[in-house]
């Protein structure tokens, strides 16, 4: 981890805009099962995207140029063994960590969110880097109380956020982020995952193999068929959990469409 440059940012998507400021990409291969506000972050770097498959364990579906510069994302924070396996064969590879807070840095770069894992936090990201970038940044200024949004106030900073510039991680993040016991948190996701396998392994169409000490997002749970992802959302729901679909705007007759339906994230 030595190798790496640690910078602190406002997101993670600006992280990524980062990457391609920093090593000059002109052109990127990323996943179609992707958020897209990454698609948005390339393009506001004027950064050429070609793009490309994945299989239903998150496999990537494609034989890609010995120089090419690849993103690949750490889904729900289950594909640390496809990451290890690329990271040997590809060297220009870029780790999405938004769902793998954390995942020891691999890649020739790789980025973290910290909202995405600690909901109190408004933003931030962390970005490891084997190249810094000769541009300077400001200082991200916003202020905001250390408390867990409501679903309608989330909203209301996703749309913040994307209308953010690339900046340095604000003060007001700092604080807050050190507050956390990272320790505490960290179990709290290993054992959603555990207790969500106990109990979900036997139907779940993916095949989750996870190494010891993984912190996971999420728990993926692909249901046999639509009708009965959908019914698990409702009861979820009554249940007065919140529960996302990933991606929209997915390619039909591929397993991205199926994810979309099927997938859902505990």
């Amino acid at each position: 981890m030595n190798e790496y440059k640690i910078i602190k940012l406002n997101t993670a998507r600006n992280a990524l805009r980062y990457i391609i400021k920093a090593f000059e990409i002109k052109e990127i291969y990323i996943p179609y099962y992707i958020c897209p506000a990454v698609r948005i972050a390339v393009s506001k770097e004027n950064c050429n995207m070609k793009f490309y498959h994945i299989d239903i364990n998150f496999n990537p579906v494609y034989n890609f140029p010995e120089n090419a510069f690849i993103l690949y994302p750490d889904y729900f924070g289950v594909c640390g063994n496809i990451i290890d396996k690329m990271v040997h064969k590809y060297k220009n590879l870029i780790i999405d960590n938004a769902h793998s807070f954390f995942a020891t840095p691999k890649g020739i770069a790789c980025f973290s969110s910290i909202r995405k894992f600690f909901p109190e936090i408004c933003d931030g990201a962390f970005l490891y880097t084997k190249k810094v970038c000769g541009v300077t940044f400001l200082k991200d200024n916003y202020e905001y109380e250390y408390k867990k949004l409501s679903f309608k106030e989330l909203c209301k900073n996703e749309c913040r956020l994307d209308y953010e510039d690339i900046k340095y991680m604000s003060d007001c993040t700092k604080k807050y982020f050190s507050y956390l016991d990272l320790e505490n948190e960290k179990l709290k996701y290993i054992n959603n995952f555990k207790l969500n396998h106990i109990k979900y392994k036997n139907s779940n169409k993916l095949k989750l193999e996870i190494k010891k000490h993984d912190a996971p997002f999420k728990y993926p749970y692909l249901a046999d068929k639509t009708d009965n992802a959908d019914n698990l959302v409702k009861n979820l729901e009554k249940d007065g959990k919140i529960i996302f679909r990933y991606w929209h705007n997915l390619p039909d007759s591929y397993i991205e469409k199926e994810f979309y339906t099927k997938l859902i994230a505990l």
